[in-house]
């Protein structure tokens, strides 16, 4: 009987010596931890950037055939297949919701005549919130949408990136306008905004 005390009380001390042991450990692992922090700025700046790219040349040339009939019109000839491509990244302030494009000429557009430009549908490798087109737009000296709707986002760069500009040429088909026409070799600029909404 007295052999089994003994053996019991030898248990308890041990496991008492056990747990005093790792309670240790515990607390001298709890002891050494140590943290720091640092602070870290992040910024996104705001872009706007919008170029025209093209394989050859960003130049577009629209003619008008003289007729090989009396009493025939005058043909215009049109581009049916864009070269030119607009390319343009986007990051939005915090005012801003969303951009677009605008196109408006610079120089005088023959009299008799009426130019048009279409921007394709997106397509390309870019990501975001990419623009749509408004279809075909007459141009003038006044600010013309041509792609609306941009948030933040990129076209991708260079050819079959963005959306692709078909120009047509096409006659003021009004008489009054018609009488107007006369021979002429003009170059007038398209300029193209990437703008905020207003």
């Amino acid at each position: 009987m007295f052999d089994a005390e003994v053996v019991i009380l030898g248990m308890k001390l041990k496991a008492s010596i056990l747990a005093l042991v790792i309670f240790a450990f515990i607390s001298f692992g709890y002891a050494q931890e140590n943290t720091a922090s640092q602070k870290i700025n992040v910024s996104v700046p705001e872009v706007a950037l919008l170029g025209l790219v093209s394989e050859t040349q960003t130049d577009v040339n629209l003619n008008a055939i003289a007729p090989d009939e009396a009493g025939s019109e005058v043909k215009i000839t049109r581009q049916t297949k864009g070269s030119v491509w607009v390319n343009y990244s986007s990051v939005l302030s915090k005012s801003a919701k969303k951009r677009k494009v605008i196109a408006m000429v610079q120089g005088e557009i023959p009299e008799g005549v009426v130019l048009k430009v279409e921007a394709s549908e997106y397509s390309g490798s870019g990501k975001g919130r990419l623009g749509k087109s408004t279809g075909v737009v007459t141009l003038s000296n006044q600010p013309s949408d041509v792609i609306v709707d941009i948030g933040s986002c990129f076209t991708g760069t260079g050819v079959n990136n963005g959306h692709c500009l078909t120009y047509n040429m096409e006659q003021d088909i009004s008489s009054d306008n018609f009488a107007l026409l006369s021979q002429a070799q003009k170059s007038v600029n398209v300029v193209y905004t990437l703008t905020d909404y207003n």
